[in-house]
């Protein structure tokens, strides 16, 4: 996992909002005297937060679209010489033969929309464009990461059938080889499917959509904010 997932970040991100939080209630929570002036700046300071968020959560897309390109130039690779694993190019082959096997978390943060939508922030956006677009947003991020999350759960199912007992005896040995491994794997129906499930499930995979609307939104903050 990349720093920006980790729990100690997360934290850190989220105390480096709380700052703003008690001025944001207060001046949302109808018990305020501030002037216009000052329920303008935080709105600003909140919108600013979400688009930090949106750029951390950019580092999270990052990383999950990095492995689902190795995850499906494995698969290509593994299932081009499952005829005869000794004629792949070794160097790729000790590369690439574990991604099938990995098993991976992804999330993204969302305390500052969640701070958004919570205190009432969004209705004292004038511009209602935006206000909707980070919803769009956040609602493209999630469904980016189920996405994700169904990939690797279809991907464990597919991996189990694959695991027979041939495949484990081979595990079992003092020395294990990407060769010997994969020769075995794919030497089942069930081993030559679970490659190509990897492939048929990323037939889909298209993560242009919440790229393009993050990077929309961020935009969109900092023409409202200046």
């Amino acid at each position: 996992m990349p720093e920006i997932l980790n729990k100690e970040n997360r934290t850190s991100f989220f105390l480096n909002f709380l700052a703003v939080v008690l001025g944001i209630v207060i001046t949302f929570g109808g018990e305020s005297l501030l002037s216009h002036k000052e329920e303008k700046r935080n709105l600003n300071s909140c919108l600013e937060l979400v688009s930090s968020e949106l750029q951390a959560n950019l580092k999270c897309l990052d990383y999950g679209d990095s492995l689902m390109r190795n995850e499906l130039v494995s698969a290509i690779f593994l299932v081009r010489y499952e005829e005869d694993y000794t004629k792949a190019p070794s160097d790729s082959l000790s590369k690439l033969a574990n991604t099938p096997f990995t098993i991976n978390e992804m999330s993204i943060y969302d305390d500052a929309f969640e701070l958004l939508k919570n205190t009432g922030v969004l209705t004292k956006i004038k511009d209602k464009e935006l206000a909707l677009q980070v919803f769009r947003t956040y609602d493209d991020l999630q469904t980016t990461m189920l996405y994700y999350q169904l990939f690797y759960e279809h991907k464990k199912q597919y991996l189990a059938a694959a695991m027979n007992e041939n495949v484990k005896k081979v595990l079992a040995r003092d020395t294990v080889t990407a060769i010997d491994l994969w020769s075995e794997i794919t030497a089942t129906d069930e081993g030559k499917q679970f490659l190509r499930e990897i492939l048929r499930f990323l037939a889909s995979y298209n993560v242009s959509s919440a790229y393009e609307n993050v990077h929309n939104t961020i935009e969109g903050i900092a023409d409202y904010v200046n």
